[in-house]
């Protein structure tokens, strides 16, 4: 009877956890969306988004390299403040998306993530077996992903134009590997709360670095369904 008590109490903070995760996460994209409208109905707002693209790509690459050094050198309050702010930029920066596509489009790929992305994080969720195998092969995706965005970004300064068909190629590739992405982390998030779970301080850090992977892989799985899907005005 003990030994059910303690798996029941167990399986109840581990439900806890995760729906914290995702809470924080929900609350990204949710404030990330705020910001994005705010920014679309403010002309010199607008104005500014349309010239910081590469500054954003920055401070984006950078916070992936270094969110868990981040996050973990902070307090938690101070460390979730921190992925706010990321969120508000990101839908400061993503803003001028609603110049280049339609309203529909833009819903429609929004949707498309999302179902996607409760799917992957699902399967992560449910699945009885580790995902940990999927680690290095998603990590040797992302690598490669990230070297053909370079090489496209590095032909376009140099000639003026973009590789013919590399950006699609790029996110007809994102869209699973993000969604495989989704599906590791969540499993990985699962098993390592039994490390964490008598640590509060850990633990919320953890969901904070869960919420801001998770967070990151919706954002790089819209953006790309809507290159792939999206009706431009």
């Amino acid at each position: 009877m003990a030994n059910y008590t303690q798996v029941t109490a167990q399986d109840a903070g581990l439900a806890q956890h995760m729906n914290q995760i995702f809470s924080y996460m929900s609350g990204g994209v949710a404030l990330s969306g705020l910001v994005a409208y705010l920014t679309t109905n403010s002309p010199a707002l607008l104005n500014i988004a349309l010239s910081s693209g590469w500054i954003f790509m920055i401070i984006w690459l950078g916070f992936g390299f270094f969110m868990h050094k981040i996050v973990f050198s902070l307090q938690p309050t101070m460390a979730l403040a921190v992925f706010g702010v990321f969120s508000a930029l990101t839908g400061f920066t993503l803003a001028p998306l609603a110049l280049v596509y339609t309203g529909a489009s833009i819903a429609t790929a929004f949707f498309t993530a999302a179902a996607m992305f409760g799917g992957a994080a699902l399967y992560g969720y449910t699945t009885k077996k580790s995902l940990s195998g999927w680690g290095n092969f998603l990590m040797m995706g992302v690598w490669g992903l990230l070297g053909a965005m370079v090489v496209n970004l590095g032909f376009a300064l140099f000639t003026g134009a973009p590789i013919s068909g590399l950006s699609f190629i790029t996110s007809l590739i994102a869209v699973p590997l993000f969604a495989g992405m989704t599906a590791y982390e969540t499993n990985q998030l699962k098993e390592m709360f039994h490390h964490v779970a008598n640590d509060e301080v850990m633990r919320t850090r953890t969901a904070i670095i869960g919420a801001c992977s998770l967070y990151m892989n919706f954002v790089i799985m819209f953006t790309n369904l809507l290159q792939l899907m999206g009706s431009r005005d």
